[in-house]
């Protein structure tokens, strides 16, 4: 029986486990469009690809299925590059379908015509075109089936004559993904065992390669006596029910996590790829185990590098483990760790003028918030907040650009969680920055009746660039933004909207929001002069910091200098 090319495709997608492909029709994608009607995906129509790009890895991360976007010819499928990038980075099992002008015309500069192999091959784990329309379900299956094992982006690209094809000797390729256990050998458990067992002070640094191994990581720390550091992206699997927890390190964690890393003798690397070089220990002896290869060892020098599963690779190491009875180590980070986090819901109060801070409105956020709540943030301010003050408790998760540092993500990552999972509560912080720049795709909120709620954070800037700034003793630069109501705004687009800019009025305006059955916006006015303050202060921030105040005193801006002395330290 034969088939058309663009049936074929579809048909592969679908038994590949896609369930949603975000994108824009037009031309050169129409038949494909068309397949995608009659089957059992879901078409989501956005109003820019990068929208649909960010909402596909979101749903991608948060459930680990296979998810799709699609576009048109040239610019369509391009517009997909920023949340391609933001796929990758996060591991997030994505494939691209860019539809592409008739293969006749190409390599003659025709009209929209973009080299995508050129273009995606940097930010892909697979990358290549149908080229005859024999090839299209073998080529299909080869791309679903690398996204899933690799976990990262396929970009399959469709020439249109090829997908209005029709195949008449189809072969029956199929998507075989399976989850094999990844374990080192004995001999290497039995070193890494013996550097455990001859390591002094020890420490545990894990990200989020630790998803599924919260068990077994707090059973090795308990026979080890180590305290559990963990990254931004690990704080989902390991900050809950852990009485070993001391918090995170790097510019947005804790002192307590922070020293507990540099001052140990021995470090056991579980699952992370922390970039930051400066927050790891200089002289301590490092075992690092990772199911990447690539990872070991490429941040720091590590004494032993394994690959395997967190969870499997624990699972066996820890019958090898000598128990240890000394715990001050641990026992005093632990402490650190719980003052620190005192310290920290003590500055999570109304301003001393009544203001906001969006500390205070993250932790009310986070007082209300189901239990199951899902989470997403803008880069920026509203991203330290989430990983300071949203508690999770083993059934939150919470999403921001973490690797790839982008503006934009937050409330289109929150259109692909809300639609992987209808019946569950999701919470979108938005900069004004992030939210304005993708500004149109409330609308695609409005028109998939997605009940997400969307908090503002209104400071009229780019809040953490103009920190950066200040820290290298700049004058803010081009960082003002002259925003509108953006509550007005949601109204008109058909959210629930309202804007809250007095503190007591705070918790009965989120509670509202919070309750509200559709898609809702609180647009709250939030203290434009905190500061993301991290874990120690290096000198050359320091050194900037007054810098900044002195060169804002004398440009007649002492009155700005003094509001954040008030915010962030009186």
């Amino acid at each position: 029986m034969s088939k058309q090319v663009a049936e074929i495709i579809v048909e592969t997608l679908q038994s590949a486990g896609v369930e949603h492909c975000y994108g824009i029709v037009g031309d050169t994608l129409n038949l494909i469009a068309r397949s995608l009607e009659r089957s059992k995906i879901e078409w989501v129509s956005v109003r820019h690809e990068e929208a649909g790009a960010f909402a596909a890895q979101a749903e991608a991360q948060l459930t680990g299925h296979l998810t799709a976007v699609a576009g048109s010819c040239g610019p369509g499928s391009l517009h997909f590059i920023n949340g391609i990038f933001e796929a990758n980075r996060n591991r997030a099992p994505v494939i691209l379908i860019a539809s592409q002008i008739v293969r006749d015309e190409l390599g003659f500069d025709f009209i929209q015509e973009v080299d995508f192999k050129q273009i995606y091959k940097s930010c892909s784990v697979f990358c290549d075109m149908i080229y005859t329309p024999e090839q299209a379900r073998r080529k299909t299956v080869i791309a679903c089936q690398t996204a899933l094992a690799k976990r990262g982006v396929a970009v399959l690209i469709v020439p249109a004559d090829v997908s209005a094809s029709t195949v008449h000797d189809d072969i029956p390729y199929a998507v075989h993904v399976s989850e094999p256990v990844v374990r080192p050998s004995d001999a290497d458990l039995d070193e890494i065992a013996d550097i455990l067992t001859n390591g002094g002070d020890i420490a545990i640094y894990a990200g989020s390669g630790c998803q599924g191994a919260h068990q077994e990581i707090l059973a090795v720390a308990k026979k080890i006596k180590a305290p559990i550091a963990h990254t931004s992206r690990g704080k989902d699997f390991l900050e809950f029910d852990n009485p070993y927890n001391v918090g995170m390190t790097g510019m947005l964690g804790n002192e307590a996590g922070y020293h507990a890393l540099l001052d140990c003798d021995t470090l056991l690397l579980l699952g992370a790829d922390f970039a930051w070089r400066q927050f790891y220990p200089d002289k301590a002896k490092i075992v690092q185990i990772d199911i990447d290869p690539t990872h070991l060892g490429r941040r720091h020098p590590i004494t032993k590098g394994v690959v395997g599963d967190v969870r499997a690779t624990l699972e066996a190491l820890l019958p090898k483990l000598v128990e240890r009875t000394d715990s001050s180590f641990r026992d005093q980070y632990v402490r650190r760790y719980a003052k620190a986090r005192e310290s920290e819901k003590a500055k999570a109060v109304a301003g001393h003028d009544g203001s906001i801070p969006g500390t205070y409105l993250t932790e009310v956020i986070n007082r209300h918030a189901a239990k199951d709540a899902v989470f997403s943030s803008d880069d920026g301010t509203p991203a330290a907040w989430l990983v300071r003050y949203i508690e999770t408790n083993g059934q939150r998760r919470t999403f921001a650009s973490l690797l790839h540092g982008t503006m934009a993500g937050g409330m289109p990552s929150a259109l692909g969680l809300q639609k992987s999972q209808p019946g569950r509560q999701v919470i979108c912080l938005a900069g004004d920055g992030g939210l304005s720049m993708l500004f149109g795709d409330l609308m695609t909120v409005v028109q998939e009746q997605l009940p997400i709620k969307i908090a503002v954070y209104d400071n009229g800037k780019l809040g953490f660039v103009e920190i950066e700034q200040k820290a290298e003793g700049m004058l803010d630069t081009f960082t003002r933004l002259k925003n509108p109501n953006f509550a007005e705004v949601a109204r008109a687009l058909g959210l629930w909207g309202q804007t809250v800019s007095k503190a007591d009025e705070l918790e009965a305006s989120v509670k509202d929001w919070l309750a509200q059955p559709g898609p809702a916006l609180l647009h709250v006015h939030v203290s434009p002069m905190q500061l993301v303050m991290p874990p120690f202060m290096a000198a050359a921030p320091a050194v900037g910091m007054a810098l900044y105040s002195a060169r804002a005193v004398l440009h007649g801006r002492g009155g700005d200098v003094w509001e954040m002395v008030k915010e962030n330290f009186l």
